[in-house]
C-alpha cells in the first residue's frame, strides 16, 4: 500500500473519531449526580406549591440557613471521621476512643436529619391549606432528593442465569 493511501485513511479515520466524539458531547443529556442539582429542585418547589413571591422570599431565607448548617454539620463529621480513622496511627486501639467517636459521627448524622426535618417543616408551615396538600404530594419527590436509591450492582451469581 502506497504512503499517500495508508495516509489519507488515518487521516479519514481521526475525522471521523473526532466527529463522534464531539457530537458524544454535544448530544448527550448530562444527569446531575444524587443530591445536586438543587436549582431546578427549587424552581419545582416552588411551582408545584404556587408559592406566591413572599413565600418565596422566606424559602429562600429557609435555604440559606439550612445550607449553612449542613455545611457546618459536614465540616463536623468530616473532621470527626478524620480523628476516627487516625486511631487507626496507634498500635492499640483505645475502646473508649473509639466508641466516643463514634457515638460523635452519630450524634452529626442524627443532627443532620433534624436540621433537614425542621426545614422542610418550616417550609409547609409557609403553606397555605391547599398548597400543603401539593407539599404533601411532593414529599415523595423529595425523598428521592434526601435519599437517592444507589444502583446496586448486579449480583455475580445472576449474570449467567444461575
Amino acid at each position: 500500500m502506497k504512503k499517500e493511501t495508508l495516509l489519507t485513511i488515518a487521516v479519514f479515520a481521526l475525522l471521523v473519531l473526532n466527529f463522534g466524539i464531539l457530537g458524544f458531547l454535544f448530544f448527550r443529556h448530562p444527569h446531575p449526580p444524587p443530591g445536586m442539582g438543587a436549582g431546578p429542585l427549587d424552581r419545582r418547589i416552588v411551582e408545584k406549591l404556587h408559592l406566591d413571591k413572599d413565600q418565596e422570599q422566606k424559602f429562600e431565607q429557609l435555604k440559606s440557613a439550612h445550607h449553612a448548617q449542613m455545611i457546618a454539620l459536614d465540616e463536623a463529621y468530616r473532621g470527626a471521621l478524620g480523628d476516627y480513622f487516625a486511631l487507626l496511627k496507634n498500635d492499640t486501639i483505645i475502646p473508649g476512643q473509639r466508641d466516643s467517636l463514634q457515638a460523635v459521627l452519630s450524634r452529626i448524622q442524627q443532627q443532620k436529619a433534624s436540621v433537614t426535618f425542621q426545614h422542610f417543616s418550616d417550609l409547609k408551615g409557609l403553606c397555605t391549606p391547599e398548597q400543603k396538600t401539593n407539599f404533601n404530594a411532593l414529599l415523595p419527590e423529595l425523598m428521592q432528593v434526601i435519599l437517592p436509591r444507589k444502583e446496586r450492582p448486579e449480583d455475580p451469581k445472576n449474570e449467567h442465569g444461575k
